[in-house]
């Protein structure tokens, strides 16, 4: 009779134990979206200050190079302008301001939106791809499924170049379709983010056209 209470208080004891471990599990996976979006955003606020400081001071050379000598003024910004990424991208009908950097690898993106390497540049002929991640690190592309025709998005890189994007459409299409990045001979940007949220059973792609019109 002993033995038998026993054996009943041992498997209550493992079972408050693995209750204990699963009730500490859930509430790890809950927080952790909120946790790693708290951290980059954070994060962010440095980065885009970092980057307003280097706009600046590429402004503030090219200004005064401009007024001393025209001809020297490409010589004496140090940006190489054919460079443009990284570079920031800015939604404000969703309140969207991140630094965009090279690579859709796990790690680039947990740092936030990433420019597809194989895609075209930022207000070049083709396909300019970027991806971001929905829920966590950040969620820098949590609200795009809010955006509506007609609706801009800027980009800015360090060359000094801005460009406007118009958005055309939203769709969805599954991970394995590659149909998206069939080439174009218009400036288009393309938008890329797992749908629905806290899944990612498909891809939601958000089409824009370059504004020729400028800003």
């Amino acid at each position: 009779m002993a033995d038998k209470e026993k054996n009943i208080s041992k498997k209550r004891l493992i079972i408050r134990i693995v209750g204990s471990i699963l009730i500490v599990a859930g509430i790890v996976i809950i927080a952790y979206p909120f946790y790693t979006n708290f951290v980059m955003k954070r994060k962010e606020v440095e980065v885009l200050a970092s980057w307003d400081d280097q706009i600046g001071q590429v402004q503030a050379t090219s200004s005064t190079t401009e007024d001393s000598d025209p001809e020297l003024k490409k010589e004496s910004i140090d940006v190489d302008t054919s460079q443009k990424v990284p570079f920031k991208i800015t939604i404000p009908d969703i309140e969207t301001e991140w630094i965009v950097n090279e690579g859709t690898d796990t790690a680039t993106l947990k740092e936030g939106p990433g420019h597809l390497t194989e895609s075209a540049l930022p207000g070049e002929e083709g396909k300019c791809v970027v991806a971001g991640h929905r829920t966590t690190y950040g969620a820098p592309f949590n609200r795009v499924d809010e955006l509506d025709k007609g609706d801009q998005i800027f980009i800015e890189t360090l060359g000094n170049e801005r460009f406007v994007y118009l958005v055309k459409d939203q769709f969805e299409v599954l991970p394995s379709d590659l149909s998206i990045l069939e080439p174009v001979e218009e400036a288009i940007l393309l938008l890329s983010t797992c749908t629905p949220k806290y899944y990612a059973t498909r891809r939601l792609i958000i089409y824009a056209e370059l504004d020729e019109s400028g800003l």
